[in-house]
């Protein structure tokens, strides 16, 4: 019944503009290589605070989900994924280009994405709400041990080190820890300056981190539209019999990415690579990957779609992002006064409705465009792509200044954008530094009140129930983190002859 009352509101004029407007955008970040999701919705989060929180909570969420269905136009036309979670369709996609058959990739990516997107949200319609009441239930200890858990796991997935997970993982954490104390009220890390008393903007940080961090990263840069071929709109509707091989790997995909994707730390990418060996594993030709092979393309297009979904779940119910865009994109309710986790359901109903309603007309509109708008997309790749990096630059610094007016906020973007460009260099992953940024302080408020619960006894969060479980995981990923890339270093000292 809410979801009904919430599409009759979202369905007018003002806000279908807006939902329109972030998966067009949305679309255009996943069709251009180098340009990501998180550093779109950094960069457009101070635009939204003007906006109604509905209608700009639908632009940021159209931007998040449109960019997944973007980024497999350029893997399977041109070879080159838009988007991390869309590497994988590059595999099978673009030979199926080559082969003539990239209309019938497409299409079957948009038709599988958007059943997967569509189940995902029947799915998160009727799981969110249990789970935050679940979670209201929870005390510090718990709040504390979820956090600690999640952290674990964004450190542990978000990279190919656990070192270099844990090292971005720590700064995050350090970087929260500016400002006032949350008990004694006395300055941290502030170096005298007052403009930190408040701590560290969360905005101009990840505008800077994301978006100015991958101009200075792809700035130079050549796109290479190679393999380019003649699109035709006649052949992206697939026939009953070639629709077919593509149905079982789709509704495998829905469940494996929706499954993925609601636990922190996994999100799109690692989920479709999941799905992809699934599929690759349970096929009775798995030679045929890579050379072609359909369910290789619509598996992990509908797991793709499905994870970006799901982690609005731990996002809307609990408060913990998923993923660094998950992360960003709860700046969107920051700066609107509103705060995922439990409440948000009890506190602020008709705004978590509106949003998942948004997302039912987004999904459909996307299907749309990916259906009738893909040759506009293509040559925006060949076409556009020289001018982005120069005005990305500039919406970047305009937007780190324009939500609170400060010149201080400037120098934040860019010192922060400086560190995502050292970050990219040395490929460590930016994912847990905007994920601990987000989660420190409240683990932080969680830890303390539960010690002052004890009076000081760590134990507390081993002797309740729910918060020993959520530790004992925690740790248990920790040490098969470490132990895993210890036996990974050896392999690799094997392989090279190294003793």
């Amino acid at each position: 019944m809410e979801i009904l009352q919430a599409l009759s509101g979202v369905l007018n004029p003002s806000t279908l503009l807006y939902i329109f407007l972030g998966v067009v955008v949305g679309e255009l970040v996943g069709v251009l290589p180098g340009i990501s999701s998180p550093a779109a919705i950094a960069i457009l989060l101070p635009a939204t605070y003007a906006l109604a929180p509905t209608d700009g909570l639908a632009v940021l969420a159209g931007i998040w989900y449109g960019s997944s269905y973007g980024g497999v136009i350029t893997s399977i036309l041109l070879n080159i994924p838009g988007e991390g979670d869309s590497v994988i369709s590059t595999l099978d996609g673009y030979q199926m280009a080559r082969q003539g058959r990239g209309s019938l990739a497409l299409g079957v990516s948009a038709f599988g994405g958007f059943f997967a997107g569509t189940v995902a949200l029947i799915l998160l319609q009727f799981i969110g709400p249990r789970v935050a009441a679940m979670a209201v239930r929870f005390g510090p200890p718990e709040f504390f041990a979820l956090m600690f858990f999640g952290l674990a796991l964004v450190s542990w997935l978000a990279g190919d080190s656990i070192v270099k997970g844990m090292i971005s993982c720590a700064l995050g954490l350090l970087f929260g820890t500016v400002g006032g104390d949350i008990v004694s009220g006395e300055s941290r890390l502030t170096f005298d300056q007052t403009v930190l008393l408040d701590g560290i903007g969360f905005v101009p940080a990840v505008v800077g981190l994301f978006g100015l961090g991958e101009v200075l990263h792809t700035v130079g840069g050549k796109l290479d539209a190679g393999g380019q071929y003649r699109f035709s709109v006649r052949g992206l509707f697939p026939r009953g019999r070639e629709w077919r091989p593509a149905i079982g790997s789709t509704l495998r995909g829905t469940v494996v990415g929706f499954i993925a994707g609601a636990i922190p730390g996994v999100g799109p990418t690692n989920a479709t690579f999941i799905e992809y060996a699934a599929e690759k594993g349970l096929s009775k030709s798995p030679e045929e990957f890579g050379k072609g092979k359909l369910e290789g393309v619509a598996g992990p297009s509908a797991a793709s779609h499905a994870a970006t979904i799901a982690g609005m779940v731990p996002l809307l119910a609990l408060g913990i992002p998923a993923s660094a865009t998950a992360a960003i994109f709860m700046g969107g309710f920051i700066i609107h006064g509103l705060f995922p986790g439990p409440l948000l359901y009890h506190d602020h109903p008709q705004v978590v409705w509106s949003l998942l309603a948004a997302l039912y007309v987004g999904n459909f509109m996307l299907l749309l465009m990916n259906t009738t708008l893909i040759p506009v997309m293509v040559w925006t790749v060949g076409v556009a792509r020289p001018y982005i990096a120069p005005l990305i630059g500039v919406l970047t610094l305009i937007g780190a200044y324009s939500l609170s007016s400060n010149p201080a906020d400037i120098w934040i973007a860019i010192c922060f954008g400086i560190l995502g460009y050292v970050f990219r260099v040395g490929n460590f992953p930016l994912a847990p530094l905007v994920i601990a940024m987000v989660l420190g302080r409240k683990a932080e408020t969680a830890l303390r009140q539960s010690l002052q619960m004890s009076e000081g006894d760590f134990s507390v969060l081993f002797t309740r129930p729910v918060s020993a479980a959520l530790m004992v995981l925690a740790i248990m990923v920790l040490v098969s983190a470490v132990v895993s890339n210890r036996l990974r270093v050896a392999r690799l000292r094997s392989a090279r002859g190294v003793r």
